[in-house]
């Protein structure tokens, strides 16, 4: 491929491509919200031991708990759409990689599930009156589904990217990688996903600041809205994310680092430093002002989505030095023939309205409970 992704590819496969991309960002952006979220909780609880409930009522770690579920639901949502691109692209490696993982694979929504109940259990005031040590193992269990399922993903897809040892694994059971590459790819995720949700939940703690009655200071002082607090964790995510895919690409192969740094990765990688760039300098500025600002929101927002874009397509090229993707190109060309687009259109913007609308009964409830 010597073009700029996704040029280069057939229509079809362009389309599918792109469709995936997209989707794919959206439903990261709710779960790393989820995911940083859990980690989040989970950190604040053990190094605090305070034994009432107003500890976990500040409105940083209130805000968490009272959206993690409905974000949770978010991105189980969002996910549906990628998941069906992803068997449309890569349909053959995909399935293998399925089978391959075998109990892993198939405890996954059992696992997912069970987070999920529990992230209702962190919402609710009674967990924050239990013994200290409940309340860590319970954020611990929660924080531990979610990171499970993104090792599952993770192994899911580096096992698709190595079809010559599929033979192997079938036969031996063990998993074509280490576990040093592993935990650095995942830390790339881990890492970036607290970006994102500082992103989002600075929006939140900006709407909240506007509509509080006694506006900026409460029992959290001078860091009343836990501005300080996201800007070191944003910027400490990206830091550690960036490293850890320095690394990462360090130890991939040659081919995948051609396209990487090559016509088809380098425009990407151009975007993504330049999201990197704005998200650090906005969250800089915020943090020196000590208060969240509409414009800087503004600019971390879009380098946030800047950087999930070209994560998301560098991802992508290196699963394509891998599979040849255009020995597919005619099951895509087949797919796009096949009825049904614009029942997915209409099903994708009442979904839309219905997030929407969603986000809305949840914002007016929290509201009116913390008036």
């Amino acid at each position: 491929m010597d073009s700029a992704f996704p040029f280069g590819f057939p229509v079809a496969t362009a389309f599918y491509l792109v469709l995936y991309i997209l989707t794919f960002v959206l439903h990261h952006a709710f779960m790393h919200y989820v995911l940083a979220g859990s980690l989040c909780l989970t950190w604040f609880t053990l190094s605090q031991r305070q034994e009432t409930v107003a500890w976990a009522e500040q409105p940083l770690l209130a805000t968490l708990r009272e959206w993690i579920p409905f974000l949770l639901s978010a991105a189980i949502t969002a996910g549906v759409a990628p998941l069906l691109f992803i068997q449309i692209v890569y349909q053959h490696q995909f399935y293998t990689a399925n089978l391959l993982l075998w109990w892993r694979w198939m405890i996954v929504v059992p696992v997912l599930i069970v987070g999920f109940y529990l992230t209702y259990l962190v919402k609710s005031h009674r967990l924050w009156t239990w013994p200290y040590l409940v309340r860590v193992a319970v954020l611990l269990v929660t924080s531990a589904c979610f990171v499970f399922v993104g090792f599952c993903w993770t192994a899911n897809h580096l096992i698709a990217n190595r079809g010559s040892t599929w033979p192997e694994v079938y036969t031996t059971g063990q998993l074509p990688f280490t576990y040093t590459e592993v935990i650095v790819r995942m830390l790339v995720w881990l890492a970036g996903s607290f970006p994102t949700m500082c992103v989002i939940l600075g929006w939140q703690l900006f709407y909240r600041e506007r509509v509080s009655r006694d506006g900026a200071q409460n029992e959290l002082g001078q860091d009343a809205w836990g501005t300080r607090a996201l800007s070191r964790m944003a910027i400490g995510g990206l830091v550690v994310s960036v490293l850890a895919g320095a690394t990462y690409i360090l130890v991939i192969e040659t081919s995948a680092k051609g396209l990487v740094f090559g016509n088809v990765g380098r425009p990407y990688l151009m975007m993504g430093a330049l999201g990197v760039g704005l998200q650090i300098g906005g969250w800089i500025s915020m943090f020196r002002q000590n208060r969240l600002s509409l414009l800087l929101l503004g600019f971390v927002s879009a380098g946030s989505l800047a950087t999930l874009v070209c994560i998301s397509v560098l991802r992508e090229a290196v699963r394509l030095s891998a599979v040849d993707l255009l020995s597919l190109a005619d099951l895509h060309a087949k797919a796009a023939k096949v009825g049904g687009f614009g029942v997915f259109l209409l099903a994708a913007v009442v979904v839309s309205l219905l997030i929407v609308w969603c986000i809305q009964l949840v914002r007016t409830g929290t509201t009116t409970s913390n008036a």
